[in-house]
């Protein structure tokens, strides 16, 4: 398919979604392509979810006989969906139309013919509504300087940072694609399952392809950075997939949103794998300016400098990671400075 008009989705009804081609391939057959585009319009739209779950269980009920929505009329379509919603107890039915010949892809028939031949459809189609369940989207967050560590149904491990979330389906282990919605800071390790089953996290406006590798992900912003402590990853821009980086460990790439491309450096490893896995900050001739970065992307934190020559102090230490008053403690003291905490900002003077 060639470029998808999101504008159009937004415009369509919820009759018109389920008769649309593209849609019923997402639910009843989906691939990598038609699961990123809706994914991303859920997560990019969440006012259009309603439309999205009432036109999706309409057709995933009629695709699982095999069976396929007719060109029908807005009358047909009208009918349809009232009598449906009706047998699955959805509220808001629209009006049944009014006693009189309707057309369908069979030809003529009156009203109460094709009363009969749908409420017998709906019987055979619908025999236990406990059927209906679309994938429920889960989400896992943290409040501000809180860490936690989340074991993904596959057995892939995330430790979830401050001020963060990540979102999965609940057939995550089941589909063909593994899919996470990160926002904030999180450090993945991911499983490698035997079919090399994709693994996607979609960050802001980047999508990172992997499949069992180690890498930190800082999506607190628009820039997105990744850092990557083992394996390779591929990284792409979500709505233009010919700009992408393939970075290995020890690299970390970002994204510049003056220019909208990719850009690829060097990264100091071992600050994240000490803070991620040994639950400690490894500071070495490490510029405050580096460490107020360091402390935003863990702890969700704003830092205020009120001279500019203090981001380039230098500090060596190792200070718990859990422990955010030791680090406070020990950059005043190490470093002469005065630092006050308000309104989830840091003040450096």
């Amino acid at each position: 398919m060639g470029m998808i008009n999101i504008d159009h989705y937004k415009r369509l009804t919820e009759d018109e979604l389920a008769a649309d081609e593209y849609f019923q391939q997402w639910l009843l057959s989906p691939n990598e392509e038609n699961n990123n585009f809706f994914t991303s319009f859920i997560t990019d739209f969440p006012e259009e979810e309603k439309k999205i779950i009432n036109a999706g269980r309409l057709v995933q009920e009629l695709g699982n006989k095999n069976a396929h929505i007719p060109d029908l009329n807005s009358r047909e379509k009208a009918f349809l969906k009232s009598i449906i919603y009706r047998e699955l107890g959805f509220s808001d039915p629209v009006e049944i139309p009014a006693q009189k010949e309707i057309v369908n892809k069979w030809g003529w028939v009156s009203l109460a013919a094709a009363s009969f031949f749908l409420i017998i459809l709906i019987i055979v189609l619908l025999p236990n509504q406990a059927k209906l369940q679309l994938p429920v989207m889960h989400m896992i967050s943290t409040a501000p300087r809180q860490i936690k560590e989340v074991v993904l149904p596959d057995s892939s491990v995330v430790i979830l940072n401050g001020a963060s979330s990540i979102s999965f389906n609940s057939n995550f282990s089941s589909v063909a694609v593994r899919e996470v919605i990160l926002k904030g800071n999180a450090f993945f390790t991911v499983k490698r399952k035997v079919a090399n089953t994709p693994f996607i996290v979609h960050a802001n406006e980047l999508d990172i392809y992997v499949t069992g590798t180690a890498f930190n992900v800082n999506a607190r912003s628009k820039q997105t950075d990744i850092v990557l402590a083992s394996g390779k990853v591929n990284v792409t821009l979500k709505r233009d997939k010919t700009k992408s980086a393939s970075i290995v460990a020890g690299q970390m790439v970002q994204l510049d949103t003056l220019h909208h491309t990719l850009v690829t450096n060097n990264a100091n490893i071992e600050l994240y794998t000490s803070a991620w896995q040994g639950k400690e900050w490894h500071f070495e001739e490490t510029t405050l300016k580096t460490v107020a970065d360091f402390i935003k992307e863990y702890y969700g934190m704003d830092v205020v400098f009120e001279k500019e020559e203090l981001k380039q102090l230098t500090i060596t230490a190792v200070v718990s990671v859990n422990d955010f008053s030791t680090l406070v403690s020990i950059l005043e003291k190490t470093l002469n400075i005065h630092i006050h905490t308000k309104n989830q900002q840091l003040i450096i003077y």
